[in-house]
């Protein structure tokens, strides 16, 4: 398994998880889209990971590469079908790129949080029990399976071969 990881800042990386694939023998590669790296071909991947970052998903101007970055989640999602993992500016990205909004909380919540899972969550067999979190900003897509929460507002979602979480596991 390859696992192409799109980073937005050189500390938002898969941090813990990268040991956990390695166990595992999966390789990954990350493009650096905050120092120009172009997406490359997804013919040899079998996973999309989009990690945080310190921007919001309109911060275009800013940020130019988010344009194509949104194209490329949108092309993998849709119309090639294959796994994505979004975590934090991830989970933004996603829901921005197919057509879901994205914005501030109502009631902040960042730190250090417990992550509570619904009856959904536990049924998806994702998350074996509650986690601690960091929280960033949240963003809904009506049509994804919520499986856990830190309160009523925040959901995290998944939808077939699509997880994302607006927290940071890793």
């Amino acid at each position: 398994m390859r696992i192409l990881v799109f980073q937005h800042v050189d500390c938002e990386h898969p941090g813990s998880l990268r040991q956990f694939l390695s166990e595992d023998g999966i390789e990954w590669d990350p493009v650096y889209l905050h120092r120009g790296d172009q997406i490359p071909s997804f013919d040899s991947y079998d996973a999309l990971w989009v990690m945080g970052g310190p921007m919001d998903v309109w911060d275009i101007e800013e940020n130019p590469w988010l344009v194509d970055e949104k194209a490329a989640i949108r092309h993998w999602v849709k119309d090639l079908g294959k796994p994505y993992l979004g975590l934090c500016l991830g989970h933004q990205l996603l829901a921005d790129a197919l057509g879901g909004t994205c914005g501030p909380q109502k009631i902040p919540e960042i730190g250090v949080l417990e992550i509570e899972l619904t009856e959904e969550g536990k049924k998806a067999g994702l998350v074996a029990q509650d986690l601690p979190s960091f929280r960033c900003k949240i963003s809904l897509k009506t049509d994804f399976r919520q499986l856990v929460q830190i309160n009523k507002d925040n959901p995290e979602q998944k939808r077939d071969s699509l997880l994302k979480m607006s927290y940071q596991p890793q």
